[in-house]
């Protein structure tokens, strides 16, 4: 953007924008602005890997308004890896997948969840960057320095439940363990995937792994040691082909720039501006896109050629794009996990001065998702909950954590959970095939979005036969808010229970 464009915008965002662009005339300053264009970049990649994942929503299957913020949102994200400098592209990135999050409520998945958070405190504290400071240099630096907080408590509330919600005893059955059910992909091409010992390594390394990763993070001095384990663990789950793990872990790598010592991002970015520099020298303009191009083209043909002479294996379309992705990446996460790990091992142990305090008002933030994810020990909803992979059971009172045997129950969503018998809506047969049930706020929703359907089930010992949404009250069973924000998994009541997500 021209001088005279900057001179022609007016007001907050016009403002906004000229403070937020590098100018990187100081050391500090230039600290908090390479810090900020390592992140921009590896957060659109999150975002695309995110958005990549939800093909319903890009082929506009879930309405016409969230397939063009979904497209939107892609086209903000390339344009910031373009552009990684202009910060402004960052916010209004932000601000769409936030506006998309909220529509789209409720919304099952963790990392979409974590993603909301994050991206409502860059919002927040770039707004108050901008009321609170004039200086161009001032704002950057806030802007940095506090994005790091956030992000770092965020990775920190992640790692805790994800250690907290796994203390119970189907996670720690090697016949059923989520740790398990990632393992054996993983080891079938050793021939281990069977082997009892790896089983039951899989499971512990699962809490070494995360406690380790919670202490590094703010034990300065050996953050590396948590850090490279994070990277490699978080690089492979994706490989393991169980389930659409890209967003996720690349949602992990953007926060970690972030976490990172100063000097550490810094180093990160210059190795990647090396990389780019070294390859417009010597492929001109192009040079840029160029490894991009290649890992995608790559990608498409290898796939394509093994789908192609793999028919008779009657591999799926949809397993044929995640594959695409997964390969993609291979090459992105390799990349990036071996950058950001040179520049961390470069500063073990770390032994720079830590940054002065900052405002407890950025707790905020990450504090509500603290709250929001003891949800299915009080009743309330067990998806979205950072119970992902965890085995976990609270529902109907009974509960399979070792710490706490008993759920509080402070709110009823979970006490009444209905046993599908038979449905003429073939998802919810699909429960009874299974011998599966739904908490009853669930099964309305359900019947409520396909009033001409109907479902027998089973509650407390009574057999309800054909209900349909009219019978059961789902019109009006709930409040908008109780629709936006509860959100449950199926239940099983077979032990041990298996994993399901």
């Amino acid at each position: 953007m021209s001088a005279h464009a900057d001179r022609s915008v007016d007001g907050f965002w016009g403002n906004f924008w000229r403070q937020l662009r590098p100018s990187m005339s100081h050391a500090t300053d230039r600290v908090a602005a390479h810090g900020l264009i390592a992140f921009s970049p590896v957060w659109a990649a999150a975002a695309i890997f995110s958005l990549a994942g939800d093909r319903t929503m890009l082929l506009f299957r879930d309405g016409p308004l969230l397939g063009l913020i979904s497209w939107a949102a892609i086209s903000i994200a390339l344009l910031l890896i373009w552009r990684p400098r202009l910060t402004p592209l960052l916010v209004l990135l932000a601000g769409v997948m936030l506006t998309r999050y909220a529509i789209a409520m409720p919304v099952a998945g963790n990392n979409k969840m974590i993603t909301a958070f994050m991206n409502a405190g860059i919002l927040l504290i770039c707004a108050h960057a901008v009321l609170r400071f004039g200086n161009t240099a001032q704002m950057r630096e806030n802007v940095y320095e506090n994005m790091r907080v956030v992000a770092r408590a965020l990775l920190a509330i992640m790692y805790f439940y994800g250690i907290f919600h796994k203390i119970n005893t189907d996670f720690l059955d090697p016949r059923v363990s989520c740790a398990v059910a990632l393992y054996v992909p993983l080891a079938d091409g050793f021939g281990l995937q069977n082997s009892l010992t790896g089983k039951y390594l899989a499971i512990w390394s699962t809490f070494i792994v995360e406690a380790i990763a919670i202490v590094s993070l703010y034990w300065k001095r050996w953050f590396a040691v948590g850090l490279l384990l994070a990277l490699m663990f978080h690089f492979v789950i994706p490989i393991s082909v169980y389930s659409w793990y890209m967003d996720f872990s690349s949602l992990v790598f953007a926060l970690y720039i972030l976490s990172v010592p100063r000097e550490v991002s810094e180093r990160f970015y210059n190795s990647c501006a090396r990389l780019f520099r070294l390859l417009r020298e010597r492929f001109g303009a192009l040079g840029q896109i160029l490894p991009f191009g290649a890992v995608i083209g790559v990608a498409v043909s290898l796939v394509c050629v093994l789908w192609i002479f793999g028919r008779q294996t009657s591999v799926a379309p949809s397993h044929a794009y995640q594959s695409v992705w997964v390969l993609m990446w291979v090459a992105y996460g390799g990349v990036a996990m071996l950058l950001l790990s040179e520049a961390a091992i470069n500063h073990l142990p770390w032994g720079g001065t830590v940054g002065p305090r900052r405002p407890l008002w950025l707790y905020v933030v990450p504090g509500v998702l603290f709250i929001l994810c003891t949800a299915p020990y009080l009743g309330l909803r067990t998806e979205a909950s950072i119970a992902m992979f965890s085995n976990l059971h609270t529902e109907a009172g009974v509960s399979n954590h070792l710490l706490i045997t008993e759920p509080l129950a402070l709110f009823p969503y979970q006490n009444e959970v209905a046993m599908i018998k038979a449905s003429s809506d073939p998802d919810l047969q699909r429960f009874a095939d299974r011998k599966q049930g739904l908490v009853m706020f669930s099964l309305k929703e359900r019947l409520r979005k396909k009033p001409e359907a109907w479902v027998t089930y089973e509650l407390n010992g009574v057999r309800y036969e054909a209900a349909t949404a009219q019978s059961l009250g789902a019109f009006t069973h709930a409040s908008f808010w109780e629709r936006k924000l509860l959100i449950f998994k199926h239940v099983d009541f077979n032990r041990p229970k298996v994993c399901t997500h």
